[in-house]
């Protein structure tokens, strides 16, 4: 996490605001994985449905006279009935998430690195027929629906169900709502308590709590000191994921903190992203396919940037905010194979059981950073 801290820190005067996107960025893959990986899916849903292609109904409902990179050239409509609804969805094709520049590749064993390209058209956006506040954000390729469907009261998902259940064909789809996903933190346990002893993030860094203490010594009263004149322990100072009390201590030194902060509105809004994916992921959650690999890792960045990129960033109440930040997908990387790798070398996509997480990141940044400045 500390490495993770300081590439942060490296890219915070390219990107504003970058802390606290890939902070963001580092729990989404976290918990993804930690989902993936938990059992069997009714241990991790409470109730979901399957679907079969051939129960989707989709066609184009309007195309340009000629070819054009205007979204609202082509239009498409898909509509299915699933969880006791029917959903008609009218969507055309986006690149928001997706660099100008963008490229995907595939490297083998040896480090060999091969083009992928991808149909961009895919790619979809829009919205429910007759739901106005509603958001749909989709992958649709040989009949296979990936989408979220944002709905004021309610979202739902829909995937490939051969990544969670083996004995149904590639062809099948799961769907599920949003307000049916078991979180590990709302399970009750006895021992750990109403939370059952499980933090709501998989970890984080708190950047400059250090320097926040110089701050509070050079700028505060004698009544902002602990008594013996020692600094609090930071394992003491509570998080936003603890009930402790805030002392008016602690209030009157953020006030005074908050007090010297200014209104801020951002100049660039989007943080570029170079996403690896190694051997493991690839078998796991590509299903040994490259696109299908590629794809996945862009609707999940889709459904990450549509959270932040609604989201109002403000310090105080009596602050109006800014919004609009978000990610833009520069290059995607997937090892098909193990890195092969000689007597005493360590890579992140080579065979292994275990990695120490410090360790799988410091050798993930120092072998992305070499290979991306060798390579221009």
């Amino acid at each position: 996490m500390k490495s993770a801290a300081r590439m942060v820190e490296n890219n915070r005067n390219r990107c504003p605001s970058v802390n606290l996107i890939a902070s963001g960025l580092i729990l989404l893959v976290c918990c993804v994985l930690q989902t993936t990986n938990a059992g069997q899916l009714h241990e991790n849903l409470k109730h979901y449905e399957t679907l079969h292609a051939d129960q989707l109904t989709h066609r184009i409902t309007k195309r340009g006279a000629k070819p054009s990179s205007h979204p609202f050239n082509t239009i498409k409509e898909v509509e299915f009935k699933v969880l006791g609804r029917n959903f008609r969805l009218i969507l055309h094709p986006h690149k928001d998430v997706l660099h100008s520049n963008f490229r995907a590749y595939s490297v083998d064993g040896s480090g060999a690195e091969s083009i992928v390209h991808l149909d961009h058209d895919n790619f979809l956006r829009g919205r429910v027929f007759g739901e106005v506040h509603s958001q749909v954000n989709a992958h649709l390729e040989d009949g296979i629906l990936t989408a979220s469907v944002f709905l004021p009261d309610e979202t739902y998902h829909i995937e490939p169900s051969w990544r969670h259940l083996d004995h149904l064909s590639d062809r099948h789809m799961i769907a599920y709502k949003a307000s049916d996903i078991k979180f590990s933190w709302d399970q009750v346990d006895a021992v750990g308590g109403e939370m059952g002893g499980v933090p709501k993030t998989c970890g984080y860094v708190k950047e400059g709590l250090e320097l926040e203490a110089n701050d509070d010594e050079d700028n505060g009263d004698d009544g902002d000191e602990e008594e013996d004149g020692e600094r609090p322990d930071p394992d003491d100072i509570p998080s936003v994921w603890t009930a402790a009390t805030v002392s008016a201590a602690e209030l009157k030194s953020r006030k005074k903190r908050q007090a010297d902060q200014y209104e801020y509105t951002p100049t660039k809004t989007r943080c570029p992203l170079l996403l690896v994916a190694d051997y493991r992921f690839f078998q796991e959650m590509g299903g040994s396919n490259t696109k299908t690999t590629i794809n996945y890792l862009i609707s999940l960045i889709d459904r990450v940037h549509k959270i932040y990129n609604d989201t109002i960033w403000q310090d105080r109440t009596d602050q109006e905010g800014f919004k609009g930040m978000g990610f833009v997908i520069k290059k995607i990387v997937v090892h098909s194979e193990p890195t092969r790798v000689r007597g005493g070398e360590a890579h992140y996509n080579m065979v292994r059981e275990k990695w120490d997480v410090r360790n799988l990141l410091e050798n993930t940044s120092r072998t992305v950073t070499r290979c991306t400045s060798t390579r221009g």
